[in-house]
């Protein structure tokens, strides 16, 4: 029995009208049709489908969006990931197109799609010139605003060509006045546009220390990751699978903050996953060693602080 086979006949009517519209090349309203049956079919088919109307009908920024929600099947085949690079150049997102196209496999073809950002990025520079030196100006002195306009400015940050936001972010890395999970997020930001050579950064602890991104992997990558991952599933992923979702969520921030010197921190990982189920139902604890405990509430009142702005 198929997919299809379990649709209601509001659904499939919804879709051959899509299809009817896409053939036409009717592509707003195909998007809008589309749009409906993605609210009630989540899919990878349905999802392409709506990426490419939205892409077609010039709606970048939401095209960009729902294309996320995918994005590894996106990274299969070689046209459906120029598009999502594409997508991303459209908007402006250089830094994003770039962890995008870094991805890739093939060196040749990763290469001819790497000049195409550098290319956009120099035409944008351009006709741009006046709002990148603000945004880079703004970028620069992060330290200079609170927390939320650290935040947002951050994320207008990734608009900047991929070379001038990693000459920013080096520099932020070790800027004691900006929010440690805004460093934290930058460091992961470098990593993902594999940046290569010794970077400075400064750490928890505010000390200084050095490192070769290359020669790190991703948090996500990390055994420390995967285990206190695996814990989280292994005790709430059928009892609980709500504060699974929710813990896993913290823990993945908690994880980012203590990064790359999280197994320093996190000596005892049953422990961690023990601490952090606890405070999720408001019971207490103390099976985790003093110093992991110790870290372990730095990063919980350092998230809540960031997410009460």
């Amino acid at each position: 029995m198929t997919l299809e086979d379990h649709l209601s006949p509001e659904i499939k009517q919804l879709i051959d009208r899509a299809q009817t519209e896409m053939s036409q090349k009717n592509w707003h309203d195909a998007a809008e049709t589309l749009i409906t049956v993605y609210e009630s079919l989540t899919t990878f088919d349905i999802n392409y489908r709506l990426v490419t109307a939205l892409f077609m009908d010039e709606q970048y920024q939401l095209a960009a969006s729902y294309a996320d929600d995918f994005l590894y099947n996106y990274l299969e085949e070689e046209t459906d990931f120029r598009m999502v690079v594409t997508l991303a150049i459209q908007n402006q997102n250089f830094v994003y197109a770039q962890q995008i196209a870094v991805l890739w496999h093939d060196e040749v073809f990763k290469s001819a799609v790497l000049k195409d950002i550098r290319r956009a990025e120099s035409e944008a520079q351009e006709t741009m010139a006046t709002t990148f030196q603000t945004i880079g100006r703004q970028f620069y002195h992060l330290s200079d605003y609170d927390m939320l306009q650290q935040r947002d400015r951050y994320e207008s940050a990734r608009h900047l060509p991929m070379a001038e936001f990693v000459k920013g972010a080096q520099f932020l890395l070790v800027d004691p006045y900006v929010t440690p999970i805004i460093r934290a997020t930058l460091f992961e930001d470098l990593q993902k546009l594999q940046v290569e050579g010794d970077i400075a950064y400064r750490w928890l602890d505010d000390k200084t220390y050095t490192i070769n991104l290359s020669q790190v992997s991703l948090l996500v990558d990390s055994p420390i990751f995967e285990t206190v991952a695996d814990l989280l599933d292994e005790r709430l992923g059928h009892d609980d699978p709500i504060a699974m979702d929710m813990l896993a969520q913290q823990v993945r921030f908690e994880m980012t903050l203590l990064y790359p010197r999280v197994t320093e921190i996190i000596t005892n990982p049953e422990a961690w996953v023990t601490a952090s189920i606890a405070q999720y139902y408001d019971k207490s604890t103390d099976n985790e060693p003093a110093e992991q405990r110790k870290w372990h509430q730095h990063v919980r009142s350092l998230i809540a602080s960031f997410f009460a702005n």
